[in-house]
């Protein structure tokens, strides 16, 4: 052991297992060194590395009294854990793993928030990064995590779903004698974590990133990889957790409610993917003991927990169904033993909520295990399978992509052919029209093809797939699924001209982790193609290079085609009359338009909740004013204006251009959208409505502080609206929010992307 005897009060102890990460080690050191916290002391552990990180660490160690380094024959993370717990001499507990990275004022946050709240265990935000990126980890903003304050296991069981040592700080007495199972080598930090969360009488969540959690390149696969390599092992290493955690549960006599929100994520993210793995392996052998592991583990369950968890019914009844044509004959046996103990154990309110979902796999299994037989299940899983393979729709996807689009990009470029292709729209709008109108109308000699949103017949899709396949320049808006993952031709251009301006709220790449965001296989298909992508500033350059995964390189700020409405006063004022003969309810009245962006998952969106009162509004203001309602095109669902409020309100959702109602407006009120970039171009007054920030955040996230960039002022309230209405503030951050988004300020920005196109 080496390093000096600290006569100080030890405030933490940070315990560091390092195994062959001699290319990680000095920066690790290096970042752990700079903690803001003084009286910290670090326990490095080296367990039997065999490079030379051992002498790294040991010339850190050499001239600094805060290190320890001790050195240990290898025996896993967990064996080095606790001769790091033994050691440890601190008041309270961190533990780090070697290539992961504390935020430098991770510990005194940390050890601040103990203190002041009396806490036993304190945890914070963390995040993942590579050598590119950083980003939230999903499943703690789906789980709200991340919210700051008291909690309590019992209140807050969301915190399992954190179950990994890092990013917390433990009272040491909290775990005092409590170790790693040393003799598992997967899942080996839960039982402490689990514990130190059911013994913690007060827990508190600091509303910091504490934690970065590096992902190798390649980290997810080797994962997967050591699962399917031997998923019996990792299965018996998950039940011997279990095992451990069943006895705490009984000593702790912790409620069945608990215990079952427990298993539910177990069973989720550790149970079925090695369940999964054994199915895969197609082996017979493989199959039988996985099978009875997992039904021993089911039987010695308390029923009252057992019914409270249905992703074990999900996953090993349904999800396996779907899989049984990999099942080996001679293992049918076992899963139908398997079957027979989740059906016997199923009380008649789970087993009715299973056959509500999913009749179809209830009723084989019952069948099975009635008739001690599996040929229905297998029957099925055929068909299914079948199915999967040879639908319609996928044979002709097959048949456009490899077939049409292949033998297209074989033939000679068309050196004069542009594709204009949209999802966006069933019309041709915003950047992809006026690039067609100048194309048009300028250069006769460049032949122009347009796909929108249409219902296709077989014969239009195999011309779409021709033409994307065969032109020199394709042109998209927004994320276009027919070319993902497509190989496009070395001398075809594929320009992105996105749909919003600016960097705003986080997108593609960038908002990988948040709970509104798109698996990184998805981002990967649906930005690799492109060549170049536009934006609106050099400002802006290095966001959207992180959006879309290019080089900076391939970012062209040159400006955006669709802004340059907004120098022609011509057209303003064309506009303006256009919609005062048609709506007359706005003649003679100021124009507020309301644009908030949409909320949630795909599936959530579609539906919008009017928090402003438009009661109120209007008895505040219709003497002056019209208000104009512009919901997102992702919500399908509208508002129902009551008739009392028409002579006040118009819901124009409907009209696709929302640049006509911006230019028609006096003032906007908005939220997280970008229409405020648009409109910032006019000089009018802007209004942020943002009633719900907190909750927003976790969801997308932004690139720049909120409160910092947005260039008017923030409400949370109906009646604050009307007295910035009323009273609007002289905005001095306008200008300088336009001149740090906008390059260009100009009419010119269609013809620079024209000459981008064309090489010109």
């Amino acid at each position: 052991m080496t390093g000096k005897k600290r006569k100080n009060k030890v405030k933490v102890s940070v315990i560091v297992p390092l195994y062959n990460v001699e290319t990680l080690i000095n920066e690790t050191i290096e970042i752990l060194l700079k903690q803001t916290l003084k009286e910290i002391e670090f326990i490095l552990i080296d367990d039997g590395s065999t490079d030379n990180t051992y002498n790294i660490a040991l010339s850190y160690a050499k001239g600094n009294s805060s290190i320890k380094l001790v050195k240990q024959e290898n025996g896993g993370p967990a064996a080095a854990r606790n001769h790091g717990l033994r050691l440890a001499r601190g008041e309270f507990i961190c533990f780090v793993d070697a290539d992961d990275q504390l935020t430098p004022d991770a510990l005194k946050v940390m050890y601040d928030a103990a203190i002041k709240h009396k806490c036993s265990l304190v945890t914070g935000g963390a995040m993942r990064f590579n050598s590119k990126r950083k980003w939230h980890i999903k499943a703690h903003l789906e789980k709200g995590l991340m919210k700051p304050g008291i909690k309590h296991i019992s209140n807050n069981p969301e915190l399992i779903y954190s179950i990994g040592p890092w990013g917390k700080l433990y009272k040491h007495t909290l775990i005092k004698d409590f170790y790693f199972p040393e003799n598992i080598r997967f899942a080996e930090d839960q039982p402490l974590v689990l514990y130190a969360y059911l013994k913690a009488k007060r827990i508190y969540t600091v509303d910091s990133i504490v934690y970065l959690y590096r992902m190798r390149e390649g980290d997810d696969k080797s994962l997967t990889q050591k699962i399917n390599e031997n998923p019996l092992l990792v299965l018996n290493y998950v039940m011997q957790m279990l095992k451990i955690n069943k006895e705490t549960f009984n000593t702790l006599n912790i409620e069945p409610k608990l215990q079952a929100y427990y298993y539910e994520r177990v069973m989720t993210y550790e149970i079925w993917p090695a369940f999964r793995a054994v199915i895969n392996s197609r082996n017979n052998r493989i199959q039988k003991e996985g099978f009875y592991l997992v039904a021993n583990w089911i039987d010695s369950l308390d029923n009252i927990v057992f019914n409270k968890i249905p992703a074990i019914r999900y996953f090993l009844i349904r999800e396996t169904i779907n899989r049984f044509i990999s099942i080996k004959y001679r293992s049918r046996a076992s899963y139908v033993k398997l079957l027979k103990i989740i059906l016997s154990k199923m009380d008649e309110k789970s087993a009715n909520a299973f056959l509500n979902r999913h009749r179809v796999y209830m009723n084989l299994a019952l069948n099975s295990v009635r008739s001690n037989s599996t040929s229905s299940i297998h029957k099925y899983s055929l068909k299914k399978k079948f199915k999967s393979k040879f639908n319609k729709k996928r044979i002709e996807n097959i048949f456009l992509k490899r077939i049409i689009f292949r033998i297209a990009s074989s033939l000679p470029v068309k050196r004069k052919k542009i594709v204009l292709a949209t999802n966006k729209s069933n019309e041709l709008r915003g950047n992809l029209r006026s690039i067609y109108d100048e194309i048009f109308y300028k250069h006769k000699d460049w032949k122009l093809y347009v796909f929108i949103n249409e219902n296709r017949n077989f014969y239009k899709k195999v011309k779409q797939y021709f033409h994307l396949g065969n032109a020199r320049v394709i042109v998209l808006d927004d994320y276009f699924n027919q070319l993902y993952h497509l190989k496009i031709r070395p001398e075809t251009e594929v320009l992105q001209s996105w749909h919003a301006c600016g960097a705003f709220k986080k997108f593609g790449f960038s908002a990988q982790g948040y709970r509104d965001s798109n698996s990184l296989y998805f981002e990967e298909g649906a930005h690799s193609i492109y060549t170049k992508v536009l934006t609106s500033s050099k400002n802006l350059v290095k966001y959207y290079a992180e959006a879309f995964n290019k080089k900076e390189t391939e970012i062209s700020p040159v400006g955006v085609p669709r802004t340059d409405m907004f120098f022609d006063e011509e057209r303003i004022s064309y506009t303006k009359r256009n919609y005062l003969l048609k709506y007359p309810a706005l003649k003679n009245k100021k124009i507020l338009l309301y644009a908030p962006t949409f909320r949630g998952t795909p599936k959530e969106r579609t539906n919008f909740k009017l928090k402003l009162d438009l009661n109120l509004m209007k008895k505040a203001l219709s003497k002056d004013y019209v208000l104009i309602l512009k919901l997102h095109p992702a919500v399908l669902n509208g508002i129902k204006i009551p008739q009392g409020l028409k002579d006040f309100v118009l819901d124009l959702s409907n009209v696709n251009d929302i640049n006509e109602l911006l230019v028609i407006s006096d003032a906007l009120i908005t939220d997280y959208s970008s229409v405020i970039f648009e409109y910032s171009l006019l000089k009018r007054p802007i209004i942020f409505y943002a009633y719900d920030l907190e909750e927003y955040l976790s969801e997308r996230g932004f690139y720049f502080n909120y409160q910092d960039l947005v260039p008017g002022p923030i409400t949370y309230s109906t009646n604050e609206v009307i007295n910035y209405i009323n009273d609007f503030p002289n905005n001095n951050k306008l200008n300088e929010f336009v001149d740090f988004f906008f390059d260009y300020k100009d009419n010119l920005s269609t013809d620079r992307v024209v000459k981008l196109i064309l090489n010109k």
